[in-house]
């Protein structure tokens, strides 16, 4: 790798004037200077327009480029393939990054073609939870290594969870590589276009380097786009699985990317009710979780893989209501060839958390639960339990 190699960041824009003041602030006072920093303005209406062009004539690293609303995957490929760096980042322009991200996603890229880093999510209320990739840390480059990365990068050991973020904020992608990628990708989806890209390009990758350490700082907002109603969420999800089948079909490890493929389309038709914006009450899940009062941040253990407790996994899981840090139930034996990521009981002393939360329906039940983990040790005022209300 040259000595100071020059990185491109890459910020599409559009309406979002109340944040990109500190987005922008953040990567320009990067600790890494040698940067080329490329604007895409999709077209905006509330002033943000002004501001970049402010921005590019305060720095000459800033790039500017002004379009007609477009889509952000467009706005990402127009900057992508002109970008001269050797290397790209994206930032999204409500979000912001550590002054010494860049930094250190080159001291340790090494000869890898892509870096990742973890996530500090920011919810409404103002706290923050950290997500990480689930696959350790570490380089992955050899022909073992790199089988094993491609059988768990989108179902972490065959469950409903990712093993890397299909994210393309958090990471710092080899240009020519990326550029390579986007060629033959259809930049007219609108839904998961990050994850077409993320998976498509590691699929190319000799090389992937996986670290945990928090840098990145991503604010959820209700009115973004990932949470907007979408009258087309299904046929865009249609997109997506072929895009990604017709690629996965033609790598070595076919079988296992495809198995990866199926849980990864199954988590997100649990989505399609929520996304389509229909009524609560005719929506899939028919458990609703009752502990509005806890948080994202807040960690919890959930107790129970009944109909209750599958119903309060699925919302805690796609809707990042909380920060489940383990699922257990007295029958986990049973659930040993599912999909599901249910442990035994005993595992509860291992880690950390704020709150158990006793998933299943009748007061009885959970009362003698509740006595059940008394006995075992658990701090009775962590242990929650509410009715469901029913959908």
């Amino acid at each position: 790798m040259e000595k100071e190699p020059l990185i491109s960041i890459i910020v599409p824009v559009y309406n979002v004037k109340n944040y990109l003041e500190e987005c922008l602030e953040s990567i320009i006072k990067q600790s890494y200077r040698n940067l080329e920093i490329i604007i895409v303005d999709d077209g905006s209406t509330d002033g943000s327009a002004d501001l970049c062009d402010r921005y590019a004539k305060m720095d000459s690293r800033i790039a500017v480029i002004h379009q007609k609303n477009q889509g952000v995957a467009k706005a990402r490929k127009k900057a992508v393939m002109r970008a001269a760096g050797t290397y790209i980042g994206f930032v999204d322009a409500d979000d912001r990054i550590s002054l010494d991200m860049i930094d250190y996603m080159l001291a340790h890229i090494g000869n890898c073609d892509v870096i990742t880093v973890g996530c500090y999510c920011e919810e409404a209320s103002g706290n923050f939870f950290e997500q990480t990739d689930t696959i350790q840390e570490g380089v992955y480059d050899s022909e073992e290594e790199l089988e094993y990365f491609y059988s768990n990068m989108l179902a972490f050991q065959g469950r409903f969870e990712y093993g890397v973020w299909p994210y393309l904020v958090n990471k710092l992608f080899r240009t020519s590589l990326l550029q390579e990628t986007l060629t033959g990708i259809d930049s007219s989806l609108i839904y998961a276009e990050d994850a077409e890209v993320v998976f498509q390009y590691l699929l190319r990758c000799k090389g992937v380097c996986i670290t945990h350490k928090c840098m990145y700082y991503y604010r959820y907002r209700a009115d973004s786009a990932l949470r907007a109603v979408d009258d087309h969420f299904m046929s865009n999800l249609n997109g997506i699985y072929l895009a990604l089948k017709q690629a996965f079909k033609k790598h070595p490890k076919r079988e296992i990317l495809m198995r990866q493929l199926q849980l990864f389309i199954i988590q997100r038709i649990y989505w399609i009710t929520a996304r389509m914006g229909f009524p609560e009450e005719i929506r899939m899940v028919s458990y609703a979780f009752p502990h509005s009062d806890l948080h994202m941040s807040d960690r919890i253990v959930l107790y129970g893989a009944g109909k209750v407790g599958v119903a309060y996994y699925r919302q805690i899981y796609f809707h990042k209501l909380v920060n489940m840090v383990l699922w257990v139930d007295r029958c986990w034996e049973n659930y040993k060839a599912s999909y599901m990521p249910i442990s035994d009981p005993n595992q509860i002393k291992n880690c950390e958390y704020d709150y158990l939360v006793i998933a299943v329906k009748k007061k009885e039940l959970a009362d003698e639960i509740r006595r059940e983990l008394i006995s075992q040790g658990i701090e009775e005022e962590k242990i929650l339990w509410r009715a469901p209300a029913i959908y």
